[in-house]
């Protein structure tokens, strides 16, 4: 696959210790995250070499990170009666999953996973700090209308191709998909560098599917890295 780096730019999304399996790294013991995906941090190695390609040839790397506050409203902890994995209206285009506490800002759990490198980033990008709302694509929060800056940012460095990976498939991965879609970028997704949640059972084969009706690319890092 050939592509002109200096108009693309690779997503890394929310590879972050809660999101990942307990782990060891430089010596340190990391626990199993609250909201681990199986996997997750399988993702690092893909990704770091995808990352280094960019780095070398001037494309733009922009790793993304879940931020909330203690008292996020997509936490069951804070919704007496309700229990992880329940659906309430937060008034946003869609049903909020309550979630485990996760992400919170400044804790071990939302740091990036210890083994993805983050040298080659241009910009991290925050995400999900309205305690009111939640945020799971890279450039919009869930009222789809509040933006991050990831668009403006890309625009202004002339980026029309945009390469994904990272945490969750059905969840982050695949709104930032979307939306990066809707925002008229061409869009591919390293299916080796991503992992699901599969809630509710089935999500993961669902949004693939979405992806690739909408006319993402679903592509491997070896594609770009034999080049």
């Amino acid at each position: 696959m050939i592509i002109d780096y200096q108009s693309a730019a690779l997503i890394i999304v929310d590879v972050q210790n809660d999101f990942c399996p307990a782990y060891i790294s430089g010596g340190k013991s990391y626990p199993e995250g609250s909201l681990a995906v199986a996997a997750g941090g399988d993702v690092c190695a893909p990704l770091n070499a995808v990352a280094k390609e960019f780095a070398e040839r001037n494309g733009k790397v922009i790793a993304t990170q879940d931020w909330h506050p203690k008292n996020h409203a997509s936490f069951a902890s804070g919704h007496p009666g309700k229990k992880v994995g329940d659906f309430i209206d937060l008034g946003s285009a869609q049903s909020q999953v309550l979630w485990p506490d996760h992400c919170i800002q400044g804790s071990e759990g939302a740091r990036f996973h210890d083994r993805l490198n983050l040298d080659p980033a241009n910009l991290i990008i925050r995400k999900g700090s309205n305690p009111l709302l939640d945020s799971y694509s890279a450039f919009f929060e869930n009222d789809r209308q509040t933006t991050t800056g990831l668009d403006g940012y890309l625009k202004a460095f002339s980026i029309s191709t945009v390469f994904l990976g990272g945490l969750a498939t059905d969840y982050c991965v695949f709104y930032t998909a979307m939306d990066a879609m809707r925002l008229r970028y061409k869009t591919y997704v390293f299916t080796d560098a991503v992992r699901g949640v599969d809630y509710p059972k089935g999500s993961v084969e669902q949004v693939l599917s979405a992806m690739k009706v909408a006319g993402i690319g679903m592509i491997t890092t070896s594609d770009i890295l034999q080049n």
